[in-house]
């Protein structure tokens, strides 16, 4: 029979978002230059557990109006805004624009919240937002309408390119060396349900999950749902074992199901992107 190689073509989704505040501040920064107190943070970060140390936010104030200082304020999902750190400026950004970078670990991030000490214990999906406040020279308060999400995520989830080799016992081709089918996603988004699980398709059909919890040994365990006639592993080489590669990011599963004929098994490399 005809070998049937699969080919699926990557989606690329870009999605406009709009943030609107309230005036709460003597002033609200429109965009106009005369008014001043513009200042263009970073946009969003992902803090993946157990893969963050310290990062840094950058925070760009352009040439205009003296800043006297930025304050940065702070919040968590459910929790109530505190006051993080104040920037100084100085006026610098009278004579040129500047950057500021601000500088994050853990400690820094739950610091005034009342979170917890393990960051194992955060869900997925929640964040911190940063928002950021300039004093003027002339004493004004103007809120900037930019904002910093610093979305928790873990240490793998993200975007991927996929190769998969798929054995069928009957249909064509041949094990080990010549795979019946092949299929090779240029980026795939490899979302996190938890601190060490994310999700992925079975084989081709992107109605079927597999759970992909990655150890503290880096060994990996599927957990195949909706599928209670595959299992893990491939049953005619026991060394392909399900793996993850700390110093490149690289995941390998193996699994497969049985059929007339014999088992469909499959061979899959996620490579980070």
């Amino acid at each position: 029979m005809k070998k049937i190689i699969y080919s699926i073509l990557s989606l690329v989704i870009v999605a406009m978002f709009f943030t609107s505040c309230e005036k709460t501040y003597d002033d609200f920064m429109t965009g106009d230059a005369e008014i001043g107190g513009i200042v263009l943070p970073m946009s969003s970060f992902p803090y993946k557990l157990g893969g963050t140390t310290t990062f840094d936010v950058t925070v760009d104030i352009p040439k205009g109006p003296g800043i006297v200082s930025v304050e940065v304020y702070k919040t968590y999902t459910g929790k109530a805004e505190v006051l993080d750190q104040t920037i100084d400026v100085s006026s610098a950004n009278a004579v040129e624009s500047i950057t500021k970078i601000l500088t994050y670990d853990y400690a820094a991030l739950i610091q005034g919240l009342s979170m917890p000490a393990d960051e194992s214990e955060l869900n997925i999906g929640d964040k911190w937002t940063l928002s950021y406040v300039s004093i003027m020279e002339d004493g004004r308060s103007v809120k900037s309408s930019k904002t910093t999400d610093i979305g928790v995520a873990n240490f793998f989830a993200g975007t991927y390119t996929l190769d998969m080799r798929y054995f069928h016992p009957t249909a064509g081709g041949s094990y080990p060396d010549d795979p019946y089918g092949g299929i090779r996603i240029s980026e795939i988004n490899m979302p996190a349900i938890s601190a060490n699980e994310c999700q992925v398709w079975f084989g081709v059909w992107t109605n079927t999950k597999i759970t992909i919890r990655i150890n503290a040994d880096n060994s990996i365990t599927l957990d195949l749902i909706d599928r209670d006639d595959a299992g893990q592993g491939d049953p005619n080489d026991p060394t392909k074992v399900s793996q993850y590669h700390p110093d490149t990011g690289v995941i390998e599963i193996y699994y497969f199901y049985p059929g007339a004929g014999g088992n469909r098994i499959f061979w899959a490399v996620y490579t980070p992107v």
